[in-house]
């Protein structure tokens, strides 16, 4: 029987494995575990999954902080069904595959991967247009936010651009400036000011009830599902960031789909690079040292 195991780090994108017959996956933290959990909770060995004999079996591996079967804690267990597991404080939903769903799971990673190299090709076209719009009048900047939502599965979103040092909305999708400053916010903007301070990506998902803990227990009580913070990055330097959350129930951002999304943020960064590039140009005022000044007299020379 195959299995899928998808644990949920808090902060971070969700890390899936898929298991079959004669697999066996160490979890912890240390580098040669199969699955690599990178949380305090979780010792160097943690547990084992394995199968044997056509049953499933998990094993704790002496941990500091236990490894639990919807929230018995075990030495050892036969998992015969689909359920939630938990190593320390994180936790893991175990779902068992008939063949239809496994090729339903792979199928759907191929899908995810055939829409981001539509939605590039998209951006790459728009970029390449000297207004930064195609043909229907769409901005790189919506278009990267709108690549974004559709990825990460979110409803609504909003891009912000560093201006002189202080940051404004480049794009928004499905919010008006009114429900961006509202308590229901307040967590969602929490993950914002975290990846910009932090440079990296923030990412929630809600497995039905767990608030995590900090500031996302305010994203649980605005009702969010999953929401992502992606920062636009020059290296070291801060351009921006991309965000997107919803509130309807759907599937998990996964590190591939989080691999995909920095895909975008990057190129949406690039294109802020070169879009300042020329403004800055167009700035500049003519002098007589300019280029075209020199390579015209230089011409009369000869």
């Amino acid at each position: 029987m195959q299995a899928r195991l998808t644990a949920f780090v808090p902060d971070h994108a969700a890390f899936t494995r898929s298991l079959g017959p004669g697999d066996r996956l160490r979890i912890g933290r240390a580098d040669d575990c199969g699955l690599r959990l990178e949380h305090p909770s979780i010792s160097r060995a943690h547990a084992e999954l394995f199968a044997r004999d056509g049953r499933w079996q998990l094993v704790d591996l002496h941990s500091k902080n236990g490894s639990f079967v919807e929230g018995a804690r075990i030495d050892s267990a036969v998992i015969d069904t689909s359920c939630w597991l938990r190593f320390g404080d994180v936790h893991c939903e175990f779902a068992l595959l008939d063949g239809a769903a496994a090729e339903a799971d792979a199928r759907r990673r191929s899908e995810r991967r055939l829409t981001a190299t539509a939605c590039t090709a998209h951006l790459d076209a728009i970029a390449r247009n000297d207004s930064a719009d195609d043909a229907s009048g769409q901005s790189l900047p919506d278009a990267s936010l709108r690549a974004v939502a559709e990825l990460a599965g979110c409803s609504r979103g909003f891009l912000l651009v560093d201006t002189h040092g202080r940051y404004r909305v480049l794009a928004a999708l499905a919010l008006e400036p009114s429900q961006m400053i509202g308590r229901e916010f307040a967590g969602s903007l929490s993950a914002v000011t975290r990846a910009i301070e932090q440079r990296r990506p923030v990412v929630f998902n809600d497995i039905g009830g767990d608030a995590w803990p900090g500031a996302c227990a305010s994203v649980v009580q605005g009702g969010l599902r999953t929401l992502v913070c992606l920062p636009l990055l020059d290296g070291d330097r801060v351009l921006g960031a991309i965000y997107a959350d919803r509130r309807e129930p759907g599937p998990p951002l996964t590190t591939l789909d989080l691999e995909l999304l920095e895909a975008f943020a990057e190129r949406t960064a690039l294109w802020l690079i070169a879009h300042r590039a020329r403004e800055d140009l167009a700035m500049v005022p003519p002098t007589p040292l300019d280029w075209n000044s020199i390579l015209g007299e230089r011409m009369l020379e000869t």
